[in-house]
């Protein structure tokens, strides 16, 4: 049999899947460090979860969820975006009512959709985002914004900008509708299938249309700016005010709509120019959802989110090079040289393992030079070798791959030596903050 991997999927393993594990970690401690709790949620849902929530006017319900009937007969879907299903768990567990708001939550995991696969994008991919459930000030809406720009800043990107756009609340939808209706209607006869049905269900969506002669029309639109309610421009400055004060840059896109009709008021995107200047788009997105919470059933409240796409980090992180240097490391490499000192080394190994050091056990019992050059290749530091002689004066050698100095130390005092060694008791001499190795302004 020769099976390979479904089409817009991919293998993650060694020094990528090392990557993906620093990256999600970073990111996971920004999230910790704006009192976000994790939360993990199943990747499959009834699909009516997402015709309500996602919206019968998105790419993603219309075209791109993987859908199918189980042995009960009910539809369910693979989740093609994590949000509906983190408002589904508020509400089914009652967190809405019994919970402090807000609700600040955060997600690492696979989603799945049914798209071309192309640069960074996959049918299979993993989300990090967050949820900050039960807002009442647009200065929290400020402080999600800075939660994505530090974690961009944590992995080293220096020109990060944020595109902002509001949607304004119900009114200023309805009244900016109406009025791109009127724009669209003599031209219809000259739109893509998919924009004469969002004409019917959801005009705003046409204005994200990828087909270029739509494109070029919808820069024509009117701008939903032009619309806003008092109180939508007045909740809308009070966010850019705020953005000013935590010196996060951004932009005004009066043409931002996002992909998911849940989204009210300010939504944004994250941007980036890399170190050469190529501009890579939009690596994150999310905005501000008034209704979703009590259309799942729940409390009104007022929420605002966002979700990085990870594969598409991971590329251009690659394309930086920031990756060049990840790969899974050892800290310290045994060598048992013969059968005799095998369960010598195993002791020493589990010692050591219970003293948080990474610890790899050679038990192949191959040639000195082959070992080390194993060790080598684990991108470990420290060796250490147990033979017969070793063994007979219950010492072991450890030997420092980079400056090939050598020791001989007794086995009861290898773990704490090996803690002074590396200057740090218990913990490893690796930095695993982020791929470029630490925090930059």
């Amino acid at each position: 049999m020769d099976i390979k991997l479904p089409k817009g999927t991919k293998d993650i393993f060694l020094a990528e899947a090392e990557a993906y594990e620093q990256v999600e970690s970073a990111l996971i401690n920004v999230a910790k460090l704006f009192s976000y709790a994790a939360i993990r949620t199943p990747i499959f849902e009834h699909t009516e979860l997402f015709t309500r929530s996602v919206g019968d006017s998105s790419d993603i319900v219309r075209k791109e969820m993987y859908t199918f009937t189980d042995k009960g007969d009910r539809s369910l879907s693979l989740r093609p975006e994590m949000t509906a299903g983190v408002i589904r768990s508020i509400v089914e567990n009652k967190l809405d009512v019994t919970a402090d708001l807000p609700i600040k939550l955060y997600y690492v995991g696979p989603a799945f959709r049914y798209e071309r696969p192309q640069l960074g994008r996959y049918r299979q991919f993993h989300q990090f985002g967050v949820e900050n459930i039960g807002i009442s000030s647009p200065y929290s809406v400020a402080e999600t914004i800075s939660l994505g720009v530090t974690a961009f800043t944590v992995m080293g990107f220096k020109q990060v900008t944020v595109k902002l756009n509001s949607l304004g609340d119900a009114s200023t939808r309805d009244a900016y509708r109406t009025a791109l209706k009127s724009f669209y209607e003599p031209h219809l006869p000259n739109l893509c299938p998919d924009c004469r049905q969002r004409f019917q269900i959801n005009p705003l969506r046409m204005l994200d249309c990828k087909v270029p002669a739509d494109q070029t029309l919808a820069k024509k639109a009117p701008h939903i700016t032009a619309f806003l309610s008092k109180e939508s421009q007045s909740y809308y400055a009070q966010v850019k005010t705020a953005l000013k004060e935590l010196n996060v840059a951004y932009t005004e896109d009066p043409q931002l709509v996002r992909g998911l009709d849940y989204y009210a008021d300010c939504v944004f995107e994250f941007h980036m120019l890399s170190d050469k200047g190529l501009n890579y788009g939009a690596l994150g997105a999310g905005g501000q959802y008034n209704n979703l919470v009590k259309e799942l059933g729940g409390q009104p409240l007022k929420s605002v989110g966002f979700a990085f796409g990870l594969e598409r980090l991971m590329a251009v992180l690659a394309d930086s090079g920031r990756l060049d240097n990840v790969k899974p490391f050892t800290d310290i490499y045994i060598i048992s040289m013969m059968p005799e000192t095998d369960l010598y080394a195993l002791k020493l190994s589990h010692n050591f393992r219970h003293s948080n050091f990474k610890t790899e056990l050679n038990l192949e019992h191959k040639s000195m030079k082959a070992s080390i050059k194993s060790a080598l290749k684990k991108d470990a530091i420290y060796a250490v070798i147990i033979g017969d002689q070793e063994m007979k004066v219950n010492q072991v050698t450890i030997k420092n791959l980079q400056t090939q100095e050598q020791q001989l130390v007794p086995v009861n005092e290898v773990v704490h030596l090996m803690q002074h060694l590396t200057n740090q008791p218990g913990h490893h001499h690796h930095d695993e903050e982020a791929p470029d190795h630490g925090h930059k302004e």
